[in-house]
């Protein structure tokens, strides 16, 4: 019995290059923490809501889009059981789920480094309120998920070109 394979239909979407998919993947990652930053920055001063309003929205639609892309990309591929995937396909969504969990080490890595150095170095208390945590919540709950997808996008080799 031959393993299933998934075809694409040649779609625009399936054609993007690997350093278009990157940025892509780059962006959509890093549209929810700059859309906290964002708003956390810009609530703190008298600018109007009016504008930088569009820009938060903005932010999130990075996120939104691009998560629809990147998933629209790999097709279910980087789900873990893989059913109908060929030998080549699970390899890279190893190495994407390898990546994954490098990345998500780096962050958490670089957090607790950051918050030690505020603390520890600088003697500033981190407060943990209400608007902190949501947006953790939020950006753990949406990225945490679309990681595996990202890095699969990311790694994954151009087609070959026809002659």
């Amino acid at each position: 019995m031959t393993p299933r394979t998934l075809t694409r239909d040649g779609s625009r979407i399936e054609r993007l290059s690997r350093r278009n998919r990157r940025i892509i993947a780059a962006a959509t990652l890093l549209g929810l923490p700059a859309m906290f930053a964002w708003s956390a920055i810009m609530a703190g001063t008298s600018v109007p809501s009016v504008v930088w309003g569009p820009v938060t929205f903005m932010l999130i639609g990075i996120t939104l889009v691009g998560s629809l892309v990147l998933y629209r990309f790999i097709q279910h591929r980087a789900d873990m059981p893989g059913a109908g995937l060929d030998e080549r396909q699970r390899q890279l969504r190893d190495a994407a789920w390898i990546l994954s969990y490098e990345i998500l080490a780096a962050v958490v890595v670089a957090a607790v480094a950051i918050a030690a150095v505020a603390v520890l170095g600088f003697g500033h208390p981190i407060v943990l309120d209400a608007n902190l945590m949501s947006a953790v919540a939020i950006s753990v709950g949406v990225l945490l998920p679309l990681l595996p997808a990202a890095a699969l996008a990311a790694i994954e080799p151009d087609p070959p070109t026809e002659i």
